[in-house]
Protein backbone atom coordinates (compact mmCIF):
# COMPACT_ATOMS: atom_id res chain seq x y z
CA UNK A 1 0.00 0.00 0.00
CA UNK A 2 2.99 2.76 1.08
CA UNK A 3 4.60 1.20 -2.48
CA UNK A 4 1.65 2.20 -4.35
CA UNK A 5 1.45 5.84 -2.66
CA UNK A 6 4.75 6.17 -3.41
CA UNK A 7 4.12 5.20 -6.72
CA UNK A 8 1.64 7.69 -7.44
CA UNK A 9 3.42 10.39 -5.75
CA UNK A 10 6.74 9.79 -8.09
CA UNK A 11 4.34 9.79 -11.51
CA UNK A 12 2.77 12.97 -10.11
CA UNK A 13 5.89 15.06 -9.37
CA UNK A 14 6.92 13.70 -12.69
CA UNK A 15 4.31 15.42 -14.55
CA UNK A 16 4.63 18.43 -12.53
CA UNK A 17 8.23 18.27 -13.53
CA UNK A 18 7.61 17.77 -17.11
CA UNK A 19 4.26 20.84 -16.88
CA UNK A 20 6.57 23.11 -15.63
CA UNK A 21 9.74 22.11 -17.95
CA UNK A 22 6.77 22.67 -21.24
CA UNK A 23 5.83 25.93 -19.81
CA UNK A 24 9.61 27.20 -18.92
CA UNK A 25 9.95 26.43 -22.48
CA UNK A 26 7.09 28.03 -23.96
CA UNK A 27 8.25 31.46 -21.88
CA UNK A 28 11.41 31.10 -23.48
CA UNK A 29 10.10 30.66 -27.03
CA UNK A 30 7.70 33.74 -26.42
CA UNK A 31 10.72 35.89 -25.18
CA UNK A 32 12.96 35.00 -27.70
CA UNK A 33 10.92 35.55 -30.37
CA UNK A 34 10.04 39.32 -29.36
CA UNK A 35 13.98 39.43 -28.84
CA UNK A 36 13.85 38.33 -32.50
CA UNK A 37 10.99 41.29 -33.76
CA UNK A 38 12.93 44.50 -31.99
CA UNK A 39 16.19 43.21 -33.36
CA UNK A 40 14.97 42.83 -36.54
CA UNK A 41 12.93 46.24 -36.12
CA UNK A 42 16.42 47.49 -34.77
CA UNK A 43 18.09 46.20 -38.46
CA UNK A 44 15.65 47.85 -40.51
CA UNK A 45 16.01 51.32 -38.75
CA UNK A 46 19.46 50.85 -39.22
CA UNK A 47 19.73 50.04 -42.92
CA UNK A 48 17.41 52.99 -43.35
CA UNK A 49 19.37 55.01 -41.42
CA UNK A 50 22.21 54.09 -43.69
CA UNK A 51 20.28 54.53 -46.81
CA UNK A 52 19.98 58.06 -45.44
CA UNK A 53 23.58 59.13 -44.02
CA UNK A 54 25.19 57.55 -47.08
CA UNK A 55 24.40 60.03 -49.61
CA UNK A 56 26.57 62.72 -50.30
CA UNK A 57 24.30 65.92 -48.96
CA UNK A 58 24.06 64.13 -45.48
CA UNK A 59 27.99 63.71 -45.47
CA UNK A 60 28.45 66.91 -46.49
CA UNK A 61 26.13 68.40 -43.75
CA UNK A 62 27.84 66.07 -40.91
CA UNK A 63 31.52 67.46 -41.79
CA UNK A 64 30.30 71.06 -41.73
CA UNK A 65 28.62 70.25 -38.41
CA UNK A 66 31.92 69.05 -37.71
CA UNK A 67 33.93 72.22 -38.23
CA UNK A 68 35.19 70.95 -41.72
CA UNK A 69 34.98 73.26 -44.96
CA UNK A 70 35.27 72.62 -48.10
CA UNK A 71 38.76 72.64 -49.72
CA UNK A 72 40.53 75.99 -51.00
CA UNK A 73 41.70 76.26 -54.66
CA UNK A 74 45.21 74.38 -54.96
CA UNK A 75 48.46 76.50 -54.52
CA UNK A 76 50.48 75.75 -57.67
CA UNK A 77 54.12 76.81 -56.99
CA UNK A 78 56.48 76.75 -60.17
CA UNK A 79 59.03 75.34 -60.79
CA UNK A 80 62.52 76.82 -60.76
Amino acid sequence: MLGGIALAFLLAFFSLVQSVRVSATGYEIDRLSNEHSSLDARRQELVADLNRLGRAPAIRKQAIDLGLDQLAEPLVVPAR
